[in-house]
């Protein structure tokens, strides 16, 4: 199963480290750019929403602390999964295909009820529905 890694992450001290960021960022995940969201913060951060294995957020991880620009990270694969208290970007944005695709890959009737059980029955939404349907 994919995880959900919010990484968020300041400018490079150095001008020329964007760069050299930016090329190993797109090393690491070349097959799976589409698996990618970001957006600017409130405080002009960066966020970087990345849905993979945990072995290639372990390196975006180790990337981001070598060049200093990494502020925070948070697993929220709990929170994609329970769609609950989601960024705009992924039910109004530019990245509403990317959580469709995680969903689609990664709910299962097992997490709906798990979700039931936390958040109660009038949590549920549309896709939850559908996928205890099946």
């Amino acid at each position: 199963m994919s995880e959900v890694g919010l990484f968020l992450i300041g400018k490079p001290e150095k001008n020329n480290n964007q760069r050299k960021i930016i090329n190993s960022l797109m090393d690491i995940v070349s097959d799976d750019f589409d698996n990618i969201a970001f957006c600017d913060s409130e405080d002009g951060l960066d966020k970087l929403y990345v849905f993979m294995d945990m072995q290639k957020q372990k390196e975006i991880f180790e990337l981001f602390s070598k060049y200093n620009v990494l502020v925070s990270y948070k697993n929220v694969t709990k929170e994609f999964l329970y769609q609950k208290d989601l960024n705009p970007i992924f039910t109004d944005g530019d990245f509403k295909d990317t959580l469709y695709e995680f969903l689609r890959n990664n709910l299962d009737s097992d997490i709906v009820l798990d979700k039931i059980n936390e958040l109660g029955i009038t949590s549920l939404n549309e896709i939850d529905y559908k996928v205890l349907q099946k």
